[in-house]
């Protein structure tokens, strides 16, 4: 059995590389192994050892083993393909969350996932143009993802979400420009995957629960060109959920006359992907507005390189909710950011400062005159977006953990089973340094300070306040090619996340692995 396994495995590698003996000889693959724990004292890990993790690392007490396998795109070929497996085994803590059932209120503890299939992805390109299926770490591409605070549509803070992914796999020369505008754009359709997960947090008592969504996202860039020291980014970016079946619960009895599902035929996904009103079929909010839940920013960075290679960049993301905040009717909303690259491994080579403001929010009152026959105050109010939460879905999260910024207090720390932010109308700073001691010692400090306002849905009676912070410190010896330890303290001070520190270790091999002589 294992020389037909081996036997089979070879004769696929071999169509796959063009079934050549010399192209199977050179076939190589990206591996990486590696297992990591932590420890604290609270019931949910310390902000900073959860933030933009992918979703791997949420409780207070939990370790995994991991072990991938990739193979990244030639981008200097025309024609190439990629496809990547990483597979997680995970113990863990677990929290509580209020539970509706026999007519009262109890409580129970949802388990964690001891198994996941992080990513399992496949690809091919033709030149530029890339199209890629399954599910696969995706970050921002605007912000420094190790120290920055998160984008704030997609900050790679939630677990992958499996999706069809397709447009250019970087900037391109646009014609006639010669070269000093390039474009980048991609769109993709997919699933959210978390229906257990909101089926066993939430609460069966009040509010809604809505199951089945469907994902899409868009995005267009452009850069001036980037062999100049000077170079400038903008770009806008476009999410949403679609789809679903949403079950209003009142007083624990399920309400099955206001029970409604968004539908999915092909003229939905059309719908979704340039935003028009829902017809007949499509609940009453779609009707009056737009066809699914849709969230996006339009971004800028501007970054000059001098002679000595290192740089700074300003970056800002300006988060909308609706049309208002598309038109930038929402203040001073989104985030800020300042970035400077020393172009050297030394005692400082990287640093992030960055503000985040979510208050304004297009102002605490909406109202739309043409919502009512004969209405007697004509003049519109186009504010309480309540960002991240919907009136059809659960909040902008997959698995409990914002797509968005994690600095916006996810709904997995809602243990009275609400599906919803109850901490987006918040406002923030971020600090992000990275320095080399010597080659082999990395270190790493992140720190944020913020405060929640609650939401504007569910004002706090007094604002909550969260101080957090993190030393992080790699070792990648010389002597041991591919192999790097990691040592993390991280705690939170305040009322928003508690009292808490904890403290994690890491151990990974990566390597390339060779099949054949």
């Amino acid at each position: 059995m294992h020389c037909r396994f081996k036997s089979a495995l070879f004769t696929v590698l071999m169509l796959l590389t063009g079934g050549s003996s010399y192209s199977f000889a050179q076939y190589s693959m990206d591996y990486a192994v590696s297992m990591a724990g932590n420890v604290g004292n609270g019931t949910f890990a310390p902000y900073y050892l959860s933030a933009n993790k992918h979703g791997l690392v949420t409780h207070s007490k939990s370790g995994y083993l991991r072990a991938a396998l990739s193979r990244d795109l030639d981008r200097s070929k025309r024609f190439s393909y990629e496809f990547g497996v990483d597979l997680i085994g995970r113990l863990s803590s677990t929290s509580p969350v209020a539970y509706y059932t026999d007519g009262q209120m109890t409580e129970r503890r949802p388990g964690v996932s001891a198994f996941l299939i992080q990513q399992l992805y496949a690809g091919i390109k033709y030149r530029m143009i890339f199209i890629s299926a399954g599910s696969r770490e995706l970050t921002d591409p605007v912000v420094n993802f190790e120290l920055s605070s998160g984008g704030l549509i997609w900050s790679g803070n939630a677990r992958p979400i499996p999706q069809v992914r397709a447009g250019f796999i970087d900037f391109v020369d646009i014609p006639l420009t010669k070269g000093w505008v390039q474009i980048k754009g991609d769109l993709a359709y997919g699933k959210f995957m978390d229906n257990n997960y909101l089926k066993t947090h939430y609460n069966y008592y009040n509010h809604f629960i809505t199951t089945g969504a469907l994902y899409h996202h868009k995005s267009i860039s452009f850069r001036s060109n980037p062999h100049k020291p000077f170079v400038v980014t903008i770009g806008a970016e476009l999410a949403a959920q679609f789809g679903g079946t949403k079950r209003i619960y009142q007083n624990g009895v399920l309400r099955d006359d206001l029970t409604s599902k968004s539908p999915t035929r092909f003229r939905d996904f059309l719908q979704v992907l340039v935003p028009t009103s829902g017809d007949g079929s499509t609940n009453v909010g779609d009707q009056a507005y737009y066809y699914g839940n849709h969230v996006g920013q339009w971004n800028l960075s501007a970054e000059y390189t001098f002679k000595d290679k290192s740089s700074i960049r300003g970056y800002f993301e300006w988060y909308y909710d609706d049309a208002s905040g598309m038109g930038k009717l929402n203040g001073w909303d989104g985030l800020w950011g300042l970035e400077y690259r020393s172009g050297r491994q030394n005692w400082l080579s990287n640093v992030v400062v960055e503000y985040i403001d979510f208050t304004n929010q297009g102002g605490p009152l909406n109202w739309c005159p043409t919502d009512f026959e004969n209405p007697i105050l004509t003049t519109e109010a186009t504010g309480f977006d309540n960002y991240y939460n919907n009136y059809f879905y659960n909040g902008w999260t997959h698995f409990g953990l914002s797509n968005g910024t994690a600095m916006a207090k996810s709904t997995l720390y809602n243990t009275d089973g609400y599906l919803r932010y109850k901490h987006n109308r918040m406002r923030g700073i971020h600090v992000g340094a990275l320095g080399y001691i010597s080659p082999e010692w990395r270190y790493k400090v992140l720190a944020s300070y913020r405060t929640s306002w609650g939401s504007l849905e569910l004002p706090l009676a007094d604002t909550e306040h969260d101080l957090s912070g993190l030393l992080e410190c790699h070792y990648t010896p010389a002597k041991l090619a591919g192999w790097t330890f990691s040592l993390s303290l991280a705690g939170d001070l305040g009322k928003l996340y508690g009292d808490q520190w904890g403290v994690a270790i890491g151990i990974k091999k990566s390597g390339i692995l060779t099949i054949g002589k």
